[in-house]
């Protein structure tokens, strides 16, 4: 008779399931920062990935290029860029350099010797690991005392920190990338490379298995020992060597292993597009990584090394040179540049052309093209004498001081556009290749610096025409003068602009300057003149009337081609600005205003022009009107600093190098961020919700929003990756009334956890409500097969099903808190320790619940009766005696732990033969019946893994049990523990837990009680 349960309604599936105890958030947190995609790549890491350490060797070919000091377009001698460390080749250090700047985005070099204007002759490089601009933890900083003043023998100023000790910063150079550092923006791509290396290398180390041998099903053979298989491989491995074809024995079954290969993994695939994120974050040309990419625009050699500058090269050559461009490093008018006529040189036809044709344009002689090639000596020919030079004029004496003079170029350029009325725009003849306008006006006035300059008809000196030069923004050359007519309205300049080898560089630069003074882009000219600032020398008349100064001689060095100019004072006042991390400049003394340094004030020279002055002195013979000499003075001061370019006072008299402070670092766009602290330390929400975040991100079984959970990894990495403590050094006498014990929440010690090890093994899921439900499970069978009888129906058999009802039963807690106590919270915050501790009460409970229910239903459960106070081979004996008739129940043995008494697992772990030798080591078994782990946390014996459980019955002298079951055997359910805030009256607050519990044993046969008394 068959017999069916009834039906049963289908719950739900839970939602979320808890496979331990909640944790406390800081243990989350910690291991969020440890692993997964959130955790740093170390430097060592990336250079291990092929691709990265191709790119960086790429990038770091820089170091190879001369890096020269320049002072206009000659080399000057420069002993730190000669050797930078004295100890370390310059090439190894420029590399390490670079690679900082790669992978950091951030470079240090300290220098370790300075000439005697305080600028740097040697340096060495700093791992960017030992450098930190906040002290120490528990270190104070040297350049603050508790009041706030300098400590006495102590330099003021900033400091760095190099291995944990203060370097003042005016020794150290700090180099900052344009590009974002490797470890940081591209960590994703290289640890996915290097997970593809990982299965590669698996691949590579465990050929894909083709085929496997196993015994065969005849039960009448024996199967193999270990010596006929390894023999038996052995043979059959070197007869495939000799014949395609082979023969196995009936002993023996072979079958065929259907494996996925790297083909079909893609892998090959997946590392190119690898190496393809990685070259496009480093910034080089995927195919330097070999990659292969879509064919190209073509290139020849120059064209392609000089697009290797502007692109690749170029971010981190300008950071280099920039830095070592500033006022700490160089002095005013010089400029450290990479050198890249070698690397950019063109083939040794095509250079020879380029230079005959400038000889033949008489830009440069044979000499000058030797010096080029790098041949030493004189030209064997020589060169034809040089033109006669121009006569001198009425004004002109030897032996004149060139007092607006500077460096090696002109001591004063004026644009066109500079005077009252400029001339019309000039005129461009493409197919000449020239350029014609007025350079210079005279007869008007133009203002320079605050003062005011007049250039008289016939006051520009200048020798051959050719070898006046025409350059590009006063900086480079492109050509020379054609023809120079002085007439009485002002100078006009026909200017050539040469070209340049077919497809280079150098020639799409000149022919680009054609077409933009074309079309009205580079519409102006600026000369470049010499002349004296000092009447007395002759080259410069001060007219009272209108306080100008008429120049009636200057040579002439240079014209150029400009573009309509700004208003330098508006551009250099906003650099100065922001390159000192945007600190304002002091106002000016005469205007109020914030000027750039070295430039005049306009409102300062108008009080020149209307201060008093003395009448001169009659002469026997007119001469030029003299300034006062307060004008003088304050003049030449002006002239002074703007020769210098004098940045705000600086050590040593304004002679020595300027301080850059390294704190002071780019400048950079911050977003706003996704969480935020209040004033009291809470996390608040900003953009987005913590809390939020986190459930959304690391959900349980995997999965989870991606994004919420790279926010949240992204935000602990910022805030909590270095946070050191700020301290002072005051004397504990000085502040005796103020040192308190203090209060240290971060070291609160909590109370230890056990281990659930009943529970987890019989934990099925969770509950939600109270409600009780019906598992179904089998009840009885008879009948159901016999031997048949021919012509006879056989006899109908019996199967029974039954159900089992389980009852939820709650679980609840509460502790009251006064009022005070939980408005005065504490840190760390009361409710949350409480909290904590009834959680871990809430799941000891559980486990002595299970424990509780096993010892219910004992009558139900098969005994196991232990010898009494057997102990050492009497004890395994009997263990043994009672294990193997269990393979010999339905089902066999399913039996796989024992959860155990205190007293039975002594015994066990002491157990000892006849010899004193451990029955169950822990090191060096040999012919036991089992071993022992480490620390004595389970006892592997006669096949089962015996585990203590605290839970069970304490240490006696009575007979106690332990349990082994099968885990589907015996189930039980919880709901998380569930935390209830009351308020609900005046003076107490209550905190509250609730849950619910089930436990039910759905099979007694699958269940031992093992009984064991020790004495």
């Amino acid at each position: 008779m068959l017999s069916l349960p009834r039906p049963l309604a289908l719950d739900l599936p839970a939602e979320h399931g808890f496979d331990a105890p909640p944790r406390p958030v800081d243990q989350v947190i910690a291991d969020m920062l440890a692993t997964g995609w959130g955790a740093r790549i170390s430097r060592a890491d990336a250079l291990s990935v092929a691709a990265v350490q191709r790119g960086r060797n790429e990038l770091c070919a820089i170091a190879t290029l001369p890096l020269r000091l320049y002072k206009g377009l000659d080399v000057v001698a420069s002993p730190l860029l000669r050797q930078i460390n004295p100890d370390v080749a310059n090439v190894v250090t420029m590399a390490a350099t670079i690679e900082d700047l790669i992978f950091e985005g951030i470079a240090w070099w300290q220098v370790t010797g300075q000439d005697f204007d305080g600028y740097p002759v040697s340096a060495r490089h700093i791992d960017v690991g030992k450098v930190s601009l906040k002290p120490p933890a528990r270190k104070a900083d040297p350049t603050h005392t508790p009041a706030g003043y300098t400590s006495p023998g102590k330099p003021s100023g900033p400091y760095v920190y190099v291995d944990g000790e203060p370097v003042s910063a005016a020794l150290m150079i700090r180099f900052d990338s344009p590009n974002p550092g490797l470890l940081k923006a591209n960590a994703r791509a290289i640890r996915r490379a290097l997970l593809l290396d990982r299965l590669a290398a698996m691949f590579a180390e465990n050929p894909q298995l083709r085929e496997f041998f196993t015994d065969a099903d005849n039960p009448d053979v024996d199967p193999m020992d270990d010596d006929e298989i390894n023999a038996f491989l052995a043979e059959y491995m070197a007869m495939r060597k000799v014949r395609p074809v082979g023969w196995i024995p009936s002993t023996v079954k072979r079958a065929d292993v259907n494996a996925p290969s790297p083909v079909d993994l893609q892998l090959v695939e997946l590392q190119r597009q690898v190496s393809l994120e990685i070259a496009n974050g480093i910034g080089v040309d995927p195919e330097d990584l070999g990659v292969a990419t879509t064919s190209r625009t073509y290139f020849n050699g120059v064209d392609r090394r000089q697009e290797k500058v502007n692109r690749t090269y170029g971010p981190f050559m300008k950071a280099i040179t920039d830095r070592l461009s500033m006022g700490d490093v160089t002095r005013r008018g010089y400029e450290p540049r990479f050198d890249l006529s070698d690397y950019l040189k063109s083939d040794p036809v095509t250079q020879a052309q380029y230079w005959e044709a400038l000889k033949r344009m008489g830009a440069i002689d044979s000499d000058e093209i030797r010096a080029l090639a790098g041949f030493s000596g004189k030209a064997p020919k020589a060169e034809p004498a040089p033109a006669p030079a121009a006569p001198p004029t009425e004004n002109s004496r030897p032996g004149r001081q060139v007092h607006g003079r500077f460096d090696d170029r002109p001591g004063m350029t004026f644009s066109v556009t500079e005077f009252d009325a400029p001339p019309p725009a000039p005129k461009v003849d493409a197919a000449r290749r020239t350029i014609t306008g007025l350079a210079l006006p005279y007869n008007a006035v133009a203002r320079k610096y605050g003062i005011a300059y007049r250039f008289r008809p016939g006051s520009l000196e200048y020798g051959d025409v050719g070898r006046v030069k025409h350059l590009q923004d006063h900086a480079t050359p492109v050509g020379s003068a054609v023809k120079l007519t002085d007439g009485k309205d002002g100078l006009t300049a026909e200017l050539s602009v040469l070209s340049g080898p077919e497809g280079s560089a150098t020639r799409l630069q000149r022919d680009q300057l054609l077409y933009d003074a074309e079309n009205g882009l580079y519409d102006g000219l600026s000369v470049g003149v010499d002349f004296s600032l000092f009447p007395e020398d002759g080259d410069v008349e001060f007219n009272e009337d209108d306080q100008v100064y008429d120049v009636v001689r200057a040579t002439l060095r240079e014209i150029s081609s400009t573009p309509m100019p700004a208003f330098d004072d508006a551009r250099v006042t906003k650099v100065a600005a922001s390159l000192n991390g945007g600190h304002q400049m002091d106002p000016c003394p005469h205007c109020a205003h914030r000027h750039a340094p070295g430039i005049a004030c306009a409102t300062f020279a108008a009080q020149l022009r209307t201060a008093p002055t003395p009448a001169p002195a009659p002469t026997p013979a007119p001469t030029p009107a003299q300034p006062s000499t307060e004008t003088m003075a304050a003049f030449t001061a002006a002239m002074e600093a703007f020769a210098a370019r004098q940045m705000p006072t600086v050590p040593n008299g304004g002679q020595g190098p300027t301080i850059v402070n390294p704190h002071h670092g780019p400048a950079a766009v911050t977003e706003p961020e996704p969480y935020r602290f209040d004033r009291s330390g809470n996390l608040r929400e900003g953009t987005h919700d913590f809390s939020t975040d986190l459930h959304d991100g690391w959900r349980q079984g995997g999965g989870g929003d991606k994004a919420a959970r790279d926010r949240a990894n992204a935000w602990l990495q910022r805030v909590f990756a270095d946070r050191p403590r700020q301290e002072f050094a005051v004397t504990p006498s000085n502040v005796t009334s103020l040192n308190y014990p203090p209060n240290r929440p971060e070291l609160y010690v909590d109370q230890m956890e056990y281990e659930y090890p009943l529970w987890q093994a019989i934990n099925k899921g969770t509950l939600d409500s109270v409600t009780p439900f019906v598992i179904p499970k089998f009840s009885a069978a008879t009948g159901l097969v016999a031997d048949h009888t021919t012509g006879t129906e056989p006899t109908p058999g019996t199967f029974t099903a039954t159900s089992q009802t389980l009852t939820p039963t709650p679980v609840s807690g509460k502790i009251e808190i006064t009022r005070e106590a939980w408005d005065q919270g504490g840190s760390p915050q009361m409710s949350g320790l409480i909290w904590r501790q009834m959680v871990r009460a809430y799941y000891e409970a559980l486990e002595a619940y299970a424990v509780a229910q096993l010892a219910a239903v004992a009558a139900s459960l098969p005994d196991i009766t232990i010898t009494t106070a057997a102990v050492d081979s009497a004890l395994d004996q009997a263990l043994s005696g009672a294990i193997v008739p269990l393979n010999y129940i339905r089902g066999g043995n399913r039996f796989r732990t024992v959860f155990t008494q205190i007293d039975l697992y002594k015994a066990m772990a002491q157990a000892k033969d006849t010899a004193g030798r451990r029955l169950y080591p822990q090191i060096g078994p040999s012919n036991a019946n089992g071993t022992v782990e480490p620390r004595y946390t389970a006892i592997d014996a006669h096949g089962l893994r015996w585990l203590p459980a605290w839970a069970l019955a304490a240490s006696g002298t009575v007979a106690a049990s332990s349990y082994a079951f099968d885990p589907e055997k015996v189930c039980g359910w919880a709901s998380a523990p569930q935390q209830i805030d009351l308020e609900w009256r005046v003076a107490w607050v209550d905190l509250g837990i609730w849950g619910y519990k089930a436990f039910g044993v759905t099979d007694f046969a699958g269940t031992r009680e093992f009984i064991y008394d020790p004495v």
